[in-house]
């Protein structure tokens, strides 16, 4: 097999990569997965100890308890996957402030802080809601009477559900905000009725590792093509 001249390696690879062909079918090419340590966001050297607050909800459901239940999913996750002390108390209110005026109150978060004995809390705004996502959809479908494959539109109801989440992590020590990130997730639901708790769980699952990975190291898997002959 002739060599590729080297400047056209990096047009092959993106070929490769653009079609999505199987590194099998490249005689010399070869398709790794490599992986990358990733640090985490705050440094947590001398943080042990996390309270989580209440939530500001900006809007929610019927039937859930969107700050109750994001409390849960937030220290349910770092027990579960972190060696961190999450505190087991009840989530103490915050100050009614607009938003940026509550994480400059540095004041309010070192004393809740020291009655707690945190070294850093951790607080953030939650919405939940839902769309009607009905309509017209193609679908292949094979045909009764002549056996071959067709495609038709058919009506579907469907549902739509997004969570975003807004956290705020707050050094214990100073009342300083040491980190924020948004994240969101979404999804479909094929028909209505869902049980929108269930989805609420699956919904977190989509960022949980990269919640955590605020946190705590950890590691960013991605796929290269490597050219042997």
């Amino acid at each position: 097999m002739r060599r590729l001249p080297r400047r056209l390696l990096p047009v092959a690879a993106l070929f490769a990569a653009g079609c999505a062909w199987p590194a099998a079918g490249w005689a010399g090419v070869v398709r790794v997965t490599i992986s990358a340590p990733m640090p985490a966001r705050i440094d947590m050297s001398r943080i042990r100890k996390i309270l989580v607050t209440r939530f500001i909800v900006d809007q929610e459901l019927s039937g859930v308890d969107l700050n109750k239940e994001t409390v849960s999913l937030v220290r349910r996750s770092m027990r579960k996957k972190t060696r961190l002390d999450v505190l087991e108390t009840d989530p103490p209110p915050l100050p009614e402030q607009p938003l940026r005026d509550l994480l400059a109150n540095s004041g309010f978060w070192r004393r809740l802080a020291e009655t707690h004995g945190a070294d850093m809390l951790i607080a953030g705004k939650v919405s939940y809601e839902s769309q009607d996502r009905s309509g017209f959809v193609t679908v292949d479908e094979i045909s009764p009477v002549t056996g071959q494959r067709v495609r038709r539109s058919r009506f579907v109801d469907r549902e739509g559900f997004t969570l975003g989440l807004h956290l705020f992590f707050m050094d214990g020590v100073t009342g300083r905000l040491l980190y924020e990130d948004q994240f969101t997730g979404e999804n479909t639901m094929t028909g209505h009725g869902t049980d929108r708790l269930t989805v609420l769980y699956t919904l977190f699952e989509q960022f949980e590792d990269d919640f955590l990975g605020i946190l705590v190291p950890g590691a960013k898997s991605a796929q290269r093509f490597i050219f042997t002959d």
